[in-house]
């Protein structure tokens, strides 16, 4: 008998959100398109979420006006699991860091 597995449905929930966006006519840029230099280049200069170096790709970003005329950065991550979306520690906080307080890195890339 073959074993059930759950499919992603990441494609899927990249059309609809991507969808949304357009609706709401918001000014986004994809994984491979650049949002301006300074924030390619911060995503470049960081940490990537398996620990090396650079190369941060959020499948889709971009700046959000607020109010008081301030832009902030918007980088959203698709996940196509219902248990992916989060790792919570026993506190109920985000278990992105470990034992030693250093970055998990496992947890950073399987988590949104």
């Amino acid at each position: 008998m073959a074993k059930n597995t759950v499919q992603s449905v990441e494609p899927n929930i990249a059309d609809l959100v991507n969808g949304w966006l357009k609706s709401y006519k918001v000014d986004y840029k994809l994984e491979q398109e650049s949002l301006n230099t300074e924030i390619d280049q911060a995503l470049n200069d960081y940490f990537s979420k398996n620990g090396g170096k650079g190369g941060n790709r959020p499948d889709a970003k971009l700046l959000l006006q607020a109010n008081d005329g301030k832009y902030y950065p918007i980088l959203i991550e698709y996940k196509g699991y219902k248990d992916k979306l989060v790792k919570l520690d026993a506190e109920g906080n985000v278990a992105n860091r470990n034992a030693k307080n250093q970055p998990d890195y496992t947890n950073i890339n399987s988590y949104a």
